[in-house]
């Protein structure tokens, strides 16, 4: 989920202004976002350290939009390199990242520990990326402090540990960073180590001294409550998506295998409530003493948990058997496809206002996917308000640019990359142009792909919309895609590659996994021969009744049906005409709603205040949205495709 979703430091993070301004900055800094070399000298020769909003100057503009050429030529220019935009971040804590960058910098006369506002330093920001930890120790033979901590009691140790880089981690320790040093919302290395299921990480933290069993005590408060993440344990981290070596080291360090958090959820629930469900897990909490008998405040057990998702090798584990699927509800049936169409993004777009004058923010589940809804069906030729579109792309834009410098000092405005990686897809769905906004946002998904290729969150179960690295690496691709500032295109171009081989290789389990995996290596540049298999497995998966079901365990839904059928469309995989995709529309048209809904079971763990959003079925509201979106985008593909053969 977006930031006012899920963060830990909401109200650090809400308020800042944007770092880089519309209009005077976008003329000012453009020969350095073009890496247009002889228009920077021209322009800057005579002063090299002119300001734009917020007292940026064209060598921080360089550090974190420009070429490392543009950083070396600003400085033959006698650039200042310790001056200082007014948030006090500095050319190097914004070019911490890239190692040419940073270097020259250092060389220049670049002040090590400079300190932003935040309390961010440069070791921080390079400490925060898989695969810098070259870099890390550059800036600690320079001088960095290892122990220092920002204005949230962050350090750069529990960084390198959020991002998995053991390298950089040990070369901290090295120099004296706490293993066992604390948030001030109780987050520890050790937590932010198992959200990538490393267990070299993990061994390591524990080698030196971390304790597991600490627990979180504030995961931050919005506007209809706090968030309910209180006592989340490692544990209970690791035992929603980490294999059982990572659980069986925090169980040997001393976790406590019973403990609750503020929900009541223990960790045995934890690893029952999410796709990627471990068998081998289950069992082994199972023998460390579980309660098998524990409720959670909503009064469910683990079985309960567990037979949500279906799995019938964990429900037995637990003592229990599967329930059959339940008989699919009939909906609306009358009407057209055009009219089906109507109402559903009229409902979608109103429901995604309402959401955003209730929470002040936008959600991944809302705002995105109406979006890529309306922009799908007005591509079909169908009516569509664009002013509505317009406010939501203008709200996801406000959200991105409000929190820029927090994204520049790589201070995680939520969801740990999810909400640009939904917001920039929907962005370049109806041709939003690009911004500063866009340019910081897409630099900042780039900064948090890990080393292999993939990006990954691992804290809390958010089935099915945000499960899986399939889907996120695949929405990585198209936002670097489609908004690499120009200058930085190379670099995103060998990060796209990176993700395409990672994706080819990924085993998908789930049927986003499938349709996001196809669509991901179809963005990435696959041709239609190379994804034929991939397409038939997702074919396969089609059910007798049209539909597709979120794993083999479940029913059908829309929200399966309408994203593998989509995805099929985005590729040319499938004509209109198509059996398969005639019986997929037709499930879907025959259990949407009235009103245009589709209505969609939640299974995932609530943390959420809850607060109604204008969309149909109150505590299921927010992922059958998301199943509306995808269900009217694959009926319009079928709309659109067929207009354009018949021109």
């Amino acid at each position: 989920m977006r930031g006012c979703l899920k963060s830990s430091l909401l109200l650090l993070l809400i308020t800042a202004p944007s770092a880089i301004g519309q209009g005077s900055d976008e003329t000012l800094f453009q020969h350095i976002r073009n890496n247009d070399l002889p228009g920077i000298k021209q322009q800057f020769a005579a002063d090299p350290n002119q300001k734009g909003n917020h007292d940026v100057t064209p060598l921080l503009y360089a550090a974190a939009f420009g070429t490392a050429d543009a950083v070396k030529l600003l400085i033959d220019l006698h650039a200042d390199v310790n001056a200082k935009n007014s948030f006090d971040a500095t050319a190097l804590i914004w070019g911490a990242t890239d190692s040419r960058k940073v270097r020259m910098l250092l060389d220049a006369g670049a002040d090590v520990n400079a300190v932003t506002k935040k309390g961010r330093t440069a070791l921080m920001v390079a400490a925060a990326c898989d695969g810098c930890n070259d870099i890390v120790r550059m800036l600690l033979e320079k001088g960095a402090d290892a122990k220092a901590k920002d204005g949230r009691g962050t350090t750069p140790l529990t960084l390198a540990a959020a991002a998995g880089d053991v390298e950089s981690m040990r070369l901290l320790l090295a120099k004296g960073a706490d293993p066992k040093a604390a948030s001030d919302g109780g987050g520890t290395p050790l937590m932010d180590a198992v959200s990538t299921c490393n267990i070299k990480a993990v061994d390591l933290l524990i080698s030196k001294g971390a304790k597991a069993d600490t627990h979180i005590s504030f995961a931050g408060t919005v506007k209809f409550g706090p968030i309910a993440l209180v006592g989340l344990t490692p544990l209970m981290s690791a035992s929603a998506y980490c294999h059982a070596d990572v659980v069986k080291a925090l169980l040997n360090a001393g976790a406590d295998v019973k403990a609750h958090d503020v929900r009541n959820m223990t960790a045995l629930m934890m690893a029952v409530s999410s796709e990627i469900q471990d068998p081998a897990v289950v069992r082994l909490l199972i023998k460390a003493g579980s309660d098998l008998n524990a409720k959670s405040v909503t009064g469910e057990t683990a079985l309960d948990w567990a037979r949500k998702f279906g799995n019938r090798e964990v429900v037995a584990a637990l003592g229990g058997k599967v329930a059959p699927p339940p008989t699919i509800t009939k909906g609306d049936q009358s009407g057209s496809p055009a009219d089906s169409l109507q109402k559903s993004t009229t409902l979608l777009q109103k429901s995604a206002a309402e959401f955003f004058a209730q929470s002040g923010c936008a959600g991944c589940h809302h705002q995105p996917m109406a979006v890529m809804a309306a922009a799908s069906v007005h591509a079909a030729g169908l009516p569509v308000d664009q002013s509505r579109t317009q406010a939501l792309l203008k709200m996801m834009e406000e959200e991105i640019a409000r929190t820029q410098e927090n994204l520049l000092q790589r201070i995680d405005p939520g969801g740990a990359g999810d909400g640009e990686a939904y917001f920039l897809p929907a962005m370049a769905a109806a041709d939003f142009p690009a911004s500063p906004a866009t340019d910081a946002a897409a630099r900042h998904l780039a900064e948090m792909q890990h080393r292999t290729g993939n990006w990954h969150v691992g804290d809390v179960s958010r089935s099915p919309m945000q499960e899986g690295d399939i889907a996120r690496t695949a929405r990585g691709i198209r936002a670097l895609q489609v908004y690499a500032p120009p200058s930085l295109k190379p670099d995103f171009a060998r990060r796209i590659s990176r993700a395409k081989d990672w994706l080819a290789t990924a085993k998908p389990l789930t049927a986003d996994d499938r349709a996001m995996k196809l669509v991901g290596l179809h963005w990435a540049g696959e041709t239609a021969e190379q994804l034929k298999p991939h397409a038939k497995a997702l074919l396969a998966a089609q059910r007798p009744d049209g539909g597709w079901a979120p794993n083999r365990n479940l029913a059908s839904d829309a929200f399966a049906t309408g994203e593998s059928l989509w995805a099929l469309r985005e590729c040319g995989l499938i004509q209109p005409g198509d059996p398969a995709f005639k019986r997929g529309v037709a499930y879907l048209l025959q259990t949407q709603a009235a009103d245009g809904s589709w209505h969609v079971a939640s299974r995932a763990p609530k943390f959420q205040p809850y607060f109604q959003s204008g969309f149909p079925y109150e505590h299921d509201q927010w992922i059958s949205s998301a199943a509306t979106a995808w269900a009217t985008m694959a009926i319009s593909t079928g709309i659109e495709k067929e207009k354009r053969a018949a021109k």
